[in-house]
């Protein structure tokens, strides 16, 4: 196991690459940056070893937001899955400033809030997207505090929402984001408990596998369709925004661990995927995005081992999705 003081020089190094700094193409950028009050701080929030805030790692991915250079071109929308997709290389990808916007329990209300706070701030930039789903992320349960106590975020949501929403919520729960896990400047997941798991001694990945199974095995079998109307709407809500900015957004359903994958379809998970797969194909006769499926490793050319468990690809396999992507969709890219 790395001691504290190398940990944090690699993660160090590695943000950097992925935006502490500019990128050498942004020096003739002159897109709005980072306001004078966030560039004076004294310890920008990447760098924090404690971050305690309502809003979690949605008020935290705005604050990286807010520090940014200058805005970006390209934002990376999903759960927990896509938090590994590394800007830095999805700028060496694309040409396209990057940044990885994806935070925990994924909702496609919050890839409308954070849409609409990138194109606020930056209207005449022409934003991107990955919008990585799974098939749990149309569910319609109550909206984060991250959406309902962060101003920058509740605004995309009518008062009376936000205020119902936050009755049925009751008091939130106010957590260290950075008592494990560390990101870069642009967004990208670096190190969480999934990393200390593995550097523990007698770590097995196949006994790993098994525990996952066992845990997860209820959640993915097959008990009938999940209520979804508002989180559809917001969806659809969200590709046409993209759309009236002259965009095309690209959508991705994550993979899983082939293993794991084969034990969730015995139990019936493939109507889960079934259904979404048919709702994405009538809602793009409705608004213009691209999708691909790439729940089976075998179509980005996934590796078996490149997952921290079950369904959280490592920066390994995230590479090899992001390469497929802008090699089936150059589209979206453009």
């Amino acid at each position: 196991m790395l001691a504290l003081g190398a940990a944090t020089l690699v993660i160090a190094a590695i943000a950097a690459r992925d935006g502490a700094a500019t990128p050498s193409s942004s020096s003739t950028d002159t897109r709005p940056s980072a306001s004078p009050a966030m560039r004076s701080r004294a310890t920008p929030t990447w760098r924090l070893t404690s971050y305690e805030k309502v809003g979690f790692d949605k008020s935290f991915k705005a604050d990286l937001i807010d520090e940014l250079p200058s805005p970006p071109e390209l934002v990376v929308l999903g759960g927990s899955r896509a938090r590994r997709f590394e800007p830095s290389y999805l700028y060496d990808l694309t040409g396209l400033e990057s940044f990885n916007c994806a935070v925990q329990c994924f909702r496609p209300e919050d890839a409308w809030a954070f849409s609409t706070y990138l194109f606020g701030r930056a209207p005449d930039v022409r934003l991107h997207a990955i919008i990585a789903l799974q098939t749990r992320t149309f569910r319609d349960d109550t909206m984060r505090p991250g959406l309902l106590y962060d101003p920058r975020l509740a605004s995309a949501f009518p008062a009376d929402v936000v205020a119902a929403q936050k009755t049925a919520l009751g008091k939130p729960e106010v957590r260290d984001l950075l008592e494990v896990s560390r990101y870069t400047a642009r967004g990208r997941l670096v190190r969480n408990r999934y990393d200390v798991t593995r550097e523990r001694p007698g770590y097995s990945f196949d006994s790993h596998l098994a525990l996952y199974v066992r845990r997860q095995l209820a959640n993915h079998r097959w008990n009938g369709p999940l209520a979804d109307a508002r989180s559809r709407q917001y969806f659809e809500k969200t590709v046409r925004l993209y759309n009236d900015h002259g965009v095309v957004p690209l959508v991705i359903v994550m993979p899983y661990q082939p293993r794991v994958l084969a034990e969730f379809r015995r139990a019936g998970f493939q109507k889960y995927l079934d259904r979404l797969t048919a709702y994405l194909r009538r809602a793009s006769t409705r608004c213009d995005f691209r999708f691909l499926d790439l729940t089976d490793i075998e179509t980005f050319g996934g590796s078996a081992t490149g997952f921290f468990d079950g369904a959280h690809v490592t920066r390994e396999n995230a590479h090899l999705i992001a390469a497929y992507a802008v090699r089936a969709a150059p589209e979206c890219f453009r």
